[in-house]
């Protein structure tokens, strides 16, 4: 048995919201001794989105709980450029030098990433690949061609992480062997959403007062940027339909580009009580879930995985999701917490929703299914599957410490 942890360089493009608490609870095991390494700071200060159309600063730590390394290159990186210009070398050089046991690298669109990979397999190090692409999305033939050789040559030389089945699916598709793929599956702090709708639910006719809903008709809900792919014109037609119907709401979470062909939307089809909150930081997102009694993400592209989903559930909501959003495989049981529709079908968006404004029995069976799916896609089963990936390329067994607890 070893008496050590093992040693693992993450290497991902900037600090993201969602990882930082599998960050911390990756550096609370005793397994591994993590070490991430940032490409960009962007994201830890005042940075532009370019998707939700403005500047903003998470209000949740980033950079707390583990050991992290910010190299003098990540100053002067932008996380839109993907780095293909100006690759992190000093990354680089500290992943070969560090005497890492594994490097554990985020997607592959970024020239530090082929780097470093190249770097680990000089010095020995197991790499190990986590990504989100899925088959759900069509690519030129030249791209596709492309991805043959380059992502056949990547993973030959290393392990993969899947974050659910549509991206396991795209990792075999390129080549990928089966008896190196291991669970890491997306998630959002489940313990920190259900706390916070469990402490805002007494207040939830106050929280819908607050977004303007002036009754108890039922709420439909989007988060997320204004952005072509999530189709928020479209949601905007099924809605008007539904509405012509029977009485509901609709609150939009997300600002973006397309605010104002939102709103002239909202305009042209003379649509009553749609809500428009602007953005929503990670700490007033559960204040929509709450005031929401149905979650709905209608992307018709390039949704890899969705982690709003995720977030609505926890809060009890059924959800609604295009057959083009990566996690409906994973999370919507069709006819148990939601439905999944076709990504071109308006018709089919407005029944699916109207089906839950219309029954208020079937928002709360399927809620609750919500909140039962969603338990085994939690930090601390993510983070199992990491450990486990990283034992399993290094061939050691897991540390004294570890079989001890």
């Amino acid at each position: 048995m070893c008496g050590s942890p093992l040693r693992v360089a993450h290497l991902v493009s900037h600090p993201i919201q969602y990882f930082a608490p599998l960050y911390r609870e990756l550096a609370a095991r005793p397994e591994v001794d993590l070490t991430v390494y940032f490409y960009s700071d962007a994201t830890a200060r005042e940075f532009h989105d370019v998707g939700f159309g403005r500047a903003l600063t998470w209000d949740t730590p980033l950079l707390d709980g583990y050991r992290y390394r910010l190299l003098p290159s990540a100053a002067r990186t932008d996380i839109a450029g993907k780095f293909i210009k100006n690759p992190n070398w000093d990354i680089v050089r500290e992943v070969f030098s560090g005497g890492y046991d594994v490097a554990w690298v985020h997607g592959y669109a970024h020239l530090t990433t082929w780097l470093a990979a190249a770097a680990s397999r000089a010095r020995g190090t197991r790499l190990l690949i986590r990504d989100e692409q899925t088959l759900l999305h069509g690519r030129p033939p030249h791209k596709h061609a492309l991805k043959e050789v380059a992502l056949r040559a990547l993973y030959s030389q290393s392990a993969a992480l899947y974050i659910g089945e549509q991206n396991r699916r795209y990792l075999r598709h390129y080549g990928m062997p089966e008896e190196r793929l291991y669970p890491a599956r997306y998630c959002v702090d489940n313990d920190f959403f259900r706390a916070r709708a469990a402490e805002l639910a007494p207040r939830r006719s106050e929280l819908r007062a607050s977004f303007g809903i002036t009754d108890d008709a039922p709420v439909v809900l989007f988060a997320g940027k204004l952005i072509e792919k999530k189709q928020p014109q479209m949601l905007i037609e099924a809605f008007a339909r539904v509405r012509a119907a029977q009485p509901c709401w609709l609150l939009i979470a997300g600002d973006g580009p397309l605010r104002a062909d939102v709103e002239a939307a909202i305009a042209r089809l003379d649509v009553p009580n749609v809500r428009l909150a602007g953005f929503l930081n990670q700490s007033e997102l559960p204040a929509a879930y709450v005031a929401a009694d149905l979650f709905v993400l209608p992307s018709k592209m390039h949704e890899t995985w969705g982690l709003v989903v995720n977030e609505a559930m926890n809060c009890a909501l059924p959800v609604v999701v295009s057959d083009k959003v990566g996690c409906g495989e994973d999370l919507v049981e069709r006819g148990g917490n939601g439905f999944i529709v076709r990504h071109d079908s308006m018709h089919e968006l407005a029944d699916a929703i109207g089906a839950f404004v219309a029954d208020g029995g079937m928002r709360a069976r399927f809620g609750a299914r919500s909140r039962q799916v969603i338990e085994r896609y939690s930090i601390q089963a993510c983070a199992d599957g990491i450990v486990a990936a990283c034992v399993g390329v290094t061939g050691r067994e897991a540390v004294a410490a570890a079989a001890a607890a």
